[in-house]
């Protein structure tokens, strides 16, 4: 008796499941490429450039650091053996100091260069929202996805990113 309950119940959840998807089937599904919309779009070039920009500066401060830390360690190796002991253990506490500095330069610097990448990506996106809903709306579309990578298979005709770069770009 528990054994058909339990059939009976499991059944017609089976069902029901069957019916929701062949419901979904006469629905329009698309996706859209975040990647290629950042990357691609208008915004997303100048969000680059100016992130190359930042990148370039945070690099030239740590090639300044690495000069110095160089120069540090030449004389030390160059002109130590000459040196008295206080002044030699002085450049010697001097250069590990002058590299805790360069691995912290290094780290805030991939971190600076990480939070921007994520804020102008998170910017465009915002600005993305409407464009990709107008798209969706024009093309009759039920249901876009914005991360393909979920989904096993999507067929490449259901990429609507040429489209909504278009009207972003506009």
């Amino acid at each position: 008796m528990r054994r058909r309950v339990i059939f009976s119940i499991a059944s017609c959840a089976a069902i029901l499941l069957l019916l929701s998807v062949a419901s979904y089937a006469a629905d329009k599904v698309g996706y859209i490429n975040l990647q290629r919309l950042v990357n691609e779009s208008d915004m997303g070039k100048a969000a680059r450039s100016d992130i190359q920009k930042l990148r370039s500066e945070k690099e030239a401060v740590i090639r300044n650091k690495v000069q110095e830390i160089n120069d540090l360690r030449e004389l030390i190796n160059k002109e130590g053996n000459t040196m008295d002991a206080a002044e030699k253990r002085d450049k010697e506490k001097a250069l590990k100091r002058e590299l805790k500095v360069y691995q912290r330069l290094v780290e805030d610097a991939r971190e600076d260069i990480s939070n921007e990448d994520q804020e102008l990506v998170a910017i465009i996106l915002q600005k993305a929202d409407p464009v990709l809903k107008k798209v969706a709306e024009k093309q009759k579309y039920s249901i876009i996805l914005k991360d393909p990578d979920a989904i096993g298979y999507l067929d490449p005709s259901a990429d609507i990113t040429d489209d909504v770069l278009k009207e972003l770009n506009k």
